[in-house]
């Protein structure tokens, strides 16, 4: 996947790292979002364990939030910024 520098950065400032990201993107679960972006985030409970077991396999040492995490994906696929939730996710769930 490509990133914008912009989710580059967002990245570094909220220590998201690259591995978490791909993760998300391979495990999580996609809601639309205006002008043909998508959400994608673990929302199930099935998505959440998934993404623990992958990460302890990898190595990565789980931090807190790292389970809200969420990532922007645009209509061509490039990544276009990274985040945490903090409030729940009110769009059309594509699971």
């Amino acid at each position: 996947m490509d990133f914008t520098a912009h989710a580059l950065r967002r990245c570094d400032q909220r220590a998201i790292p690259r591995a978490l990201v791909e993760l998300i993107i391979k495990l999580g679960d996609e809601f639309k979002c205006g002008k043909g972006c998508r959400i994608i985030t673990t929302h199930s409970k099935i998505a959440r364990q998934e993404l623990t077991k992958e990460l302890q396999i990898i190595g990565l040492r789980i931090r807190k939030g790292w389970e809200n995490a969420y990532v922007v994906i645009d209509g061509k696929g490039l990544i276009i910024t990274t985040g945490h939730r903090t409030k729940r996710v009110k769009k059309e769930f594509r699971g």
